[in-house]
């Protein structure tokens, strides 16, 4: 699987972050960019343009990451949500057509949405 671009993962949890990373190499992803915050990933990143998905961390009681992840769409970045809260399993309004995936998930699952993200952007 190609991705044409490097994959940037926005988490606060350096192991659920290595988690993510791991999957992604499973599916021969390896250009990878971790980040524990917004900030931090536009300090790694000045170029949106190189990303091919985004992986960000969502939390209502955080709209900084929100915000970072609407930015990352309106920048024509693909993207896929994750939270710990459960009530986010319908996605939220003000991030339309992002799935929001509940960790703790099974590799799998996070596997097929991001092939599924990716084979959208084709």
């Amino acid at each position: 699987m190609s991705s044409n671009g490097a994959i940037l993962i926005v988490e606060t949890e350096f192991i659920i972050a290595l988690g993510i990373q791991n999957t992604l190499q499973t599916l021969g992803l390896s250009e990878v960019v971790l980040a524990k915050s917004p900030d931090e990933a536009a300090a790694l990143l000045e170029d949106w343009s190189i990303l091919a998905l985004a992986i960000v961390e969502i939390e209502v009681d955080k709209p900084g990451l929100i915000e970072f992840a609407l930015q990352l769409v309106r920048h024509g970045v693909t993207v896929i949500g994750l939270s710990a809260d459960s009530r986010l399993v319908d996605g939220l309004p003000e991030l339309p057509g992002i799935p929001i995936l509940i960790k703790p998930l099974p590799d799998a699952d996070l596997a097929q949405t991001i092939r599924s993200r990716l084979d959208q952007k084709l």
